[in-house]
């Protein structure tokens, strides 16, 4: 009985199929000219095989496309990029879902708030346009300075909402990212 022979698929296939039928490891160990130990690592190993994978997919993507996704690969200290790349799939539908609702909401009331404030500053626009182009002096006002500033600080406000809502999506995302790639990291990130 050779005991170091490497079994092929098709025999480890037979080998599976032979034991789930209750053909005995010893006489599997027979038919295949292999130990009992090699027949039972091969049961073994079936039970915590993955399915076969049923899909090639093939893209296209730039130099600088691919790059960026190495790199973000290796600042988590993964090399393995086609297994990366197939966790990152299993976890789309909750990378790629739909903003919240609540995020909606608040974008349409900004979006409502900037037209609101740019509509008058519009206005002050026309009145001192019409002004230069008629010759007349500039009619600005205090309460032009006071829309004017109103608006300013709006926006600060805004700049500042933008960034914490933008930020609190993006470290979100970063941690879904980081779960659906958990495992992979064959050295420690890169700093």
């Amino acid at each position: 009985m050779r005991h170091h022979r490497k079994l092929t698929d098709d025999e480890r296939r037979q080998i599976i199929a032979g034991r789930a039928l209750g053909t005995s490891a010893t006489t599997l160990a027979y038919r295949f000219g292999v130990s009992r130990r090699t027949i039972y690592n091969t049961l073994e190993k079936a039970k915590g095989a993955r399915p076969a994978r049923t899909r090639t997919i093939s893209t296209r993507v730039s130099a600088r496309e691919l790059a960026g996704f190495r790199d973000g690969l290796a600042k988590r200290g993964i090399t393995d990029n086609p297994a990366a790349l197939r966790r990152l799939m299993g976890a789309a539908d909750v990378l790629l879902r739909p903003a919240d609702q609540s995020v909606i909401d608040q974008m349409q009331a900004w979006g409502a708030d900037i037209a609101t404030h740019g509509a008058a500053i519009n206005q002050i626009a026309r009145k001192l346009n019409e002004a230069k182009l008629r010759g007349s002096p500039i009619p600005f006002t205090a309460e032009d300075m006071a829309t004017i500033r109103t608006f300013a600080a709006y926006f600060v406000d805004f700049a500042e909402d933008f960034r914490i809502l933008w930020e609190a999506k993006q470290s979100a995302m970063t941690r879904e990212v980081d779960k659906a790639l958990a495992g992979l990291a064959t050295v420690g990130p890169v700093a």
